[in-house]
């Protein structure tokens, strides 16, 4: 990430911030088993799982944002912000 480039937290990942305030997990780091960089995970274990790299950690982000979004969409009934 460049110096110029500031992430806002809460505001840009929202269901993130949710996901781990009320339902589990977020992993950030190279995982041999997944081959994955992140994952969001809940008790029961992954329910998401991003792509081995990715430019920036940002792209990262925003990426298990999405998928965190469609999983709690799909499976909990949350209304998408």
């Amino acid at each position: 990430m460049s110096k110029n480039t500031k992430s806002s937290g809460p505001a840009s990942y929202p269901h993130l911030w949710r996901w781990v305030a009320d339902f589990g997990t977020v992993e950030i780091g190279h995982c041999g088993q997944t081959r994955s960089l992140i994952r969001v995970l809940d008790e029961g274990g992954i329910v998401w799982k991003g792509r081995r790299r990715y430019a920036t950690l940002d792209a990262a982000l925003a990426d298990a944002e999405a998928g965190a979004t469609r999983w709690m969409k799909d499976q909990l009934g949350i209304a998408v912000l």
